[in-house]
């Protein structure tokens, strides 16, 4: 339950989750947010986007969907590392949440879900990157990631205005921070 008393279902995401016009509606209010993602949501690229999207679905990837009457409102997904690279101990995520469903907590309860899932594979550090601007960094810091770097004008917005990319991390394995 959200801090205003709305509920939201957390699922782990299935490639028929995102039938019935799910991805679409996904699709449609992530154009609408994609200012500061690090993909473009434009309407004519739904097609290929899905294709990628379900794809992904049966890889090194874990997503967490948020389901409001039926529609995905928000979306985290847990990337994990290849298992037999010297980074296995590492896994990055993402989190997209619906406007009308932001500053309610949801963000807060996507993020920990994917650290309790990380913990379960064996994750040690957990990262995260984000286009500075982008009002998430404020639940980020919150959480307790701290700022690893920055690559200096990584990402281009619709304006044509350049960003810096911020790179954080957090331990999930106390053992890791001494």
């Amino acid at each position: 339950m959200l801090h205003d008393g709305t509920t939201v279902e957390l699922k782990i995401a299935e490639k028929g989750d995102y039938e019935r016009g799910g991805y679409e509606y996904l699709y449609t209010w992530l154009s609408d947010v994609d200012h500061f993602l690090a993909k473009r949501y434009a309407p004519n690229d739904v097609e290929e986007h899905k294709k990628r999207w379900l794809d992904s679905v049966d890889n090194d990837k874990i997503t967490v969907l948020g389901l409001h009457d039926g529609k995905i409102v928000a979306s985290a997904s847990l990337n994990l590392s290849d298992h037999h690279s010297r980074s296995a101990h590492t896994a990055s995520f993402g989190v997209a949440v619906h406007p009308a469903f932001q500053k309610k907590g949801l963000g807060t309860i996507l993020v920990t879900t994917l650290e309790g899932i990380a913990r379960d594979k064996g994750i040690k550090k957990i990262e995260v990157n984000y286009y500075e601007g982008n009002p998430a960094a404020s639940l980020y810091h919150a959480l307790g990631y701290q700022q690893e770097g920055r690559r200096t004008k990584k990402g281009r917005l619709d304006d044509g205005t350049y960003v810096d990319e911020i790179l954080l991390y957090k331990f999930i394995d106390g053992r890791l921070e001494h």
